[in-house]
């Protein structure tokens, strides 16, 4: 089978591109001729605060074509054509947010109605975290033109139905994000690698990701004069460049009296530093206000790392309460050093850990390349 993707991969940094990179890897080990159309540019400048939209600490050697600057209508052609060239039995659009909607509209327009019915979308989120004018429109637009969704939660699914409720049950599927093998375990120990981070502390709890005010930063801040009152020991990381300003997270640090104990790393932590902070950790905390799943979990499931995660979205959906992780309601700061004193005092990582890397094994890659292909072999 002749298998396109349109979306980014690498070098493009983010786990949007490790999904690409995964699934592309994927299709060819099962046997399938597979090639990326991807980004010549991702983002203007004015939509990406960050400091590089670029991986630069790896190699993958990944071919594709980067034709695409979503922004700019005139390198819509060239994407169509490159896709035309590779004559796709499936083609497979990445979506997370709506700003590529008119451009992804635009190449299937050029491409041609006949192309709707092979056309899939792999949805990391069927609507943004953080809400915009003209979402619904631009998503509706851009998803109007395939025929299949396969979505990363249950969640997600249900938001995919409620925007196109004339489609088929089968036209809509979801999966649980597999996990990302691509980042390199740390085997030395969790002293070890605080050590190498240069992290003083015996206990500690890790946030790692962007840093955003949907993630809830704030929210495991205002939780951690109450843990450290229970135990002075432990310690926060705060590890992800910021998107949506440092000064207000530095100041709540500080008027809430925890800088000794808050450790802030504020750029993006680059692949071959990902397992070593994995390790340093006792546990990952995603404390988000809104989600739809979370490459970061799946991640920290993988290195052995327990979660704690809040019931939003798909997160609590793959969190097997008490044996990989806990499940706390948003915005609720008491829940939060609540569950790290549970955690702490059944034992740490260690009585978590065996469950936790079992637990990665259910989610392969193998299963959303199979749900795709049975949505090819049906055309």
């Amino acid at each position: 089978m002749n298998i396109v993707f349109v979306g980014p991969a690498w070098p493009y940094r983010g786990g949007i591109a490790e999904t690409t990179n995964a699934l592309y890897k994927t299709f060819v080990e099962r046997g399938h001729n597979v090639h990326i159309v991807g980004f010549k540019k991702q983002f203007p400048k004015l939509l990406f605060p960050g400091q590089t939209q670029l991986d630069t600490s790896r190699d993958m050697s990944l071919p594709s074509q980067r034709t695409l600057i979503p922004w700019m209508p005139h390198t819509w052609p060239a994407t169509a054509q490159a896709i035309r060239a590779h004559k796709p039995d499936l083609l497979i659009y990445k979506w997370w947010i709506p700003f590529m909607g008119p451009a992804f509209w635009g190449v299937s327009k050029l491409l041609g109605d006949d192309y709707i019915r092979k056309t899939a979308f792999v949805c990391h989120n069927v609507l943004p975290h953080e809400k915009r004018f003209g979402d619904i429109p631009f998503t509706k637009m851009a998803l109007g033109r395939g025929s299949f969704i396969m979505t990363l939660s249950m969640a997600e699914a249900d938001t995919a139905r409620g925007l196109f409720p004339d489609w088929k049950s089968e036209q809509i599927r979801a999966t649980p994000l597999p996990v990302y093998e691509c980042y390199e375990p740390f085997t030395e120990g969790p002293a070890a690698a605080r050590a190498k981070l240069a992290i003083d502390a015996k206990k500690l709890l890790l946030f790692f990701g962007l840093v955003r005010h949907y993630k809830g930063v704030d929210v495991l801040l205002q939780a951690m004069p109450e843990i450290i009152r229970r135990d002075p020991e432990i310690k926060l990381v705060v590890a992800g460049e910021y998107y949506d300003g440092q000064e207000k997270y530095e100041k709540l640090i500080d008027d809430l009296g925890i800088r000794d104990h808050v450790i802030v790393r504020p750029y993006f932590i680059p692949s071959h530093e990902i397992g070593t902070y994995l390790a340093a950790a006792d546990l990952n905390v995603l404390p988000y206000r809104h989600a739809t799943q979370s490459g970061i979990l799946v991640t920290a499931y993988s290195h052995g790392c327990p979660v704690l995660v809040t019931r939003v979205g798909g997160l609590w959906e793959v969190v097997d309460e008490g044996k990989s992780g806990f499940v706390v309601e948003r915005e609720n700061p008491q829940a939060i050093a609540d569950t790290v004193a549970k955690f702490y005092a059944s034992g740490g990582r260690a009585t978590y850990e065996t469950h936790v890397r079992e637990k990665a094994k259910e989610f392969s890659w193998h299963r959303p390349c199979e749900i795709l292909e049975a949505f090819a072999n049906k055309l």
